[in-house]
């Protein structure tokens, strides 16, 4: 591997400052009503010096996404690397997850953001190679429950969908968290996930 220089060192290291402020201003004020001066002020680098160094606002806000969506994804594969059994695998999964957003709050507030955000310009959605980092992250959970079945762990049920279920109870928990100020002990654990995705709700004798 090629070893940086040292102004190759500082202009990286001056790209994350920028994308983190961007991440505070974007988690405040959502992608439409932010600015990039705003960024700037709170990153404390000219407007200009942010030109030099992404295209657009939505060139900035791109690279916020993509970075935190691959320190995600590469947290969570590190950890299913060191599980072989699918139950194990989906219960990592889960804390990995709630661990990360534990951690970046404000991230997950942007996604709130676009979703609630009914503007003319239209919502910003996402750039194709962080749309494909996801599919490949929602495909490598579907291996695992399909794998499970395989196995005779979990019951036959589409492997997809269990993802999509799974993702949803996450994600509303983690809202939960973020938008009540709540401790996150107070609302689900891991382990309260995990029960109910893995056991269900319904009681011996009720149809269960």
């Amino acid at each position: 591997m090629t070893e940086l220089t040292r102004r190759e060192r500082e202009k990286a290291q001056h790209r994350r400052l920028m994308l983190e402020a961007a991440e505070v201003v974007f988690a405040q004020k959502g992608f439409h009503s932010a600015t990039v001066h705003e960024v700037a002020q709170r990153a404390e680098f000219s407007v200009g010096y942010i030109y030099n160094l992404f295209e657009s606002k939505k060139d900035l806000f791109f690279e916020l996404v993509d970075m935190r969506a691959a320190e995600y994804i590469a947290d969570v594969e590190e950890r299913l690397s060191r599980q072989q059994d699918p139950v194990e695998k989906v219960r990592t999964a889960i804390a990995a997850k709630l661990d990360f957003f534990t951690t970046h709050k404000q991230f997950f507030v942007i996604f709130s953001h676009m979703a609630a955000e009914d503007r003319a310009e239209g919502p910003v959605g996402l750039s194709e190679k962080c749309r494909l980092r996801y599919r490949d992250y929602m495909a490598h959970l579907a291996d695992i429950f399909a794998a499970g079945v395989r196995q005779g762990v979990f019951i036959d049920l589409e492997p997809g969908a269990v993802v999509a279920c799974m993702e949803g109870m996450t994600n509303a928990v983690i809202a939960h968290w973020v938008h009540s100020g709540g401790e996150e002990s107070e609302v689900a654990t891991p382990e309260v996930i995990q029960r109910i995705l893995l056991h269900g709700i319904l009681a011996k004798g009720n149809g269960g």
